[in-house]
């Protein structure tokens, strides 16, 4: 019988029951239909963790928060694929920008901005001494500290990845509630380095440089033939989830972004950004906030919530709050062995237009190096996707390479590519995470210094080879 098997980490894995109660008999093992035939093939001996998942999900029990058969949860409808696409942009550049940008995005003669306590941290500076002030207001960081701190230049990606195995596989329970604790404080320290820089450093800005330029040169290409009006449209991926990019070039353009949507509006703005990890202000709404006595962030800790309990308890329900219709797909196509699961519904999340951040679940993933998921709504992955099939040059700015998920994306649609711009003072480390892509179009890189080299001697030369 068909099972849905309810986690403490709020996913929902589907499946048939295959439970090994010899070898395995902590788990439950849940095997995708579609798998079952070949599974039944392996020998005993074959089942290893690892095979199991490319078959299926391996559970702890202790980590199972429900199970329920079919007939029990809704029926998937599987809605349509985004939107359609109106033929007046033309859609051939997609910017990537990574953390390296907005550390790097002033031009900053007397060095201020470097020594500012608020300047955007690289993923290694996220935990670091500057932001005690934040920090020390989060239990779930301050018990996280002894090997967040342990050296200079840690491997926070590495670290959280580690974690994330010993609350999988091992059910720690207490290492998950210092995770959610970390969301809000990621969330808090990401709003006051975005509004610091937006209301402090725009000068010398580097992103108000190239909002500026692309305005520009999107008022000078645009045409009107036979009363259709056609342009070029420019996309932009961003693994920050701080806001700095988004706030210029929406100020540039005068288009406000105001909803969700307002993001990917691809038939009707000049500019759409996807942000795959999520948004410091993006969020899901509680509907009531009484029981958190003014404190969100603590009261989710001292009462171990986890986010089972928060999705599907404190924001809704297991109806309401998951996606039946869409997830499944989405994330059958994002997990690299092609595995659907049903998450928490991603549309509901909302731009939090309120300086009280504990009124919100934060809408962020993680800084995990290997896990496979994107924080973003289906339109928005679906109209990101369709992106990749127009695009011929992508421009990466501070940006490693190194996000799995997404390059197997590239991969399999952005079949356009005909030029890499890489503007990164380690371009040796983009060019090797990004062998795959390259070597497939045959695409010699175009490599800039950095993010202040390619917007003052790159970005018009990269604009006027599209005319």
């Amino acid at each position: 019988m068909l099972i849905y098997v309810f986690t403490k980490l709020g996913d929902v894995y589907s499946g048939w029951d295959f439970s090994d109660h010899v070898n395995y008999p902590d788990y439950k093992i849940i095997i995708q239909g579609i798998k079952k035939r070949e599974y039944r093939e392996l020998k005993s001996e074959e089942r290893t963790f690892e095979k199991i998942a490319e078959y299926g999900w391996i559970v702890k029990s202790d980590m199972i928060a429900g199970i329920l058969e079919q007939g029990q949860v809704p029926s998937p409808e599987f809605p349509g694929q985004g939107d359609s696409w109106s033929n007046g942009y033309e859609r051939k550049i997609m910017f990537i920008f990574g953390a390296g940008a907005s550390a790097y995005c002033i031009h900053d003669q007397d060095n201020s901005f470097y020594k500012d306590d608020l300047r955007p941290p690289l993923g290694p500076g996220l935990f670091e001494e500057r932001f005690k002030n934040f920090y020390k207001k989060y239990k779930g960081v301050k018990q996280s500290l002894h090997f967040l701190q342990e050296n200079a230049n840690p491997n926070v990606e590495e670290l959280f990845e580690n974690e994330w195995k010993n609350i999988n596989l091992d059910s720690n329970e207490s290492v998950l509630y210092r995770h959610i604790n970390i969301l809000y404080y990621l969330q808090e320290v990401l709003k006051e380095a975005s509004e610091r820089v937006i209301d402090e450093y725009y000068v010398k800005n580097l992103y108000v440089k190239l909002a500026d330029k692309l305005q520009k040169k999107y008022v000078k290409n645009v045409k009107i033939h036979y009363g259709q009006r056609h342009a070029k449209n420019y996309a932009f991926v961003s693994f920050n989830q701080d806001n700095i990019l988004e706030h210029f070039l929406s100020e540039y353009f005068k288009i406000p972004i105001m909803s969700i949507d307002d993001y990917v509006n691809i038939n009707e703005n000049p500019f759409c950004v996807f942000k795959p990890h999520g948004s410091y202000n993006w969020g899901w709404k509680f509907s009531d906030t009484s029981q958190f006595n003014g404190d969100t962030p603590s009261w989710l800790f001292d009462n171990n919530k986890n986010f089972h309990q928060i999705y599907f308890e404190l924001l809704g329900n297991h109806i309401d709050m998951i996606d039946w219709n869409s997830s499944y797909g989405m994330e059958k196509t994002i997990n690299k062995h092609d595995l659907g699961k049903f998450t928490i519904d991603k549309s509901k999340m909302q731009i939090i237009n309120t300086n009280n951040l504990g009124d919100y679940f934060p809408a962020l993933l993680l800084p995990y190096r290997d896990k496979d998921e994107f924080t973003m709504p289906l339109r928005h992955f679906h109209n990101m996707q369709n992106y990749f099939q127009y695009v011929e040059t992508l421009i990466i700015i501070g940006w490693k390479g190194n996000e799995e998920a997404f390059n197997r994306q590239l991969l399999k649609h952005a079949k356009r590519i005909k030029k890499i711009v890489i503007a990164d003072p380690d371009s040796a480390t983009v060019i090797k995470n990004l062998t795959p892509l390259l070597s497939k179009f045959n695409i010699e890189p175009v490599v800039y210094d950095n993010f202040e080299h390619f917007v003052n001697e790159g970005l018009d030369k990269e604009l006027e080879s599209q005319d």
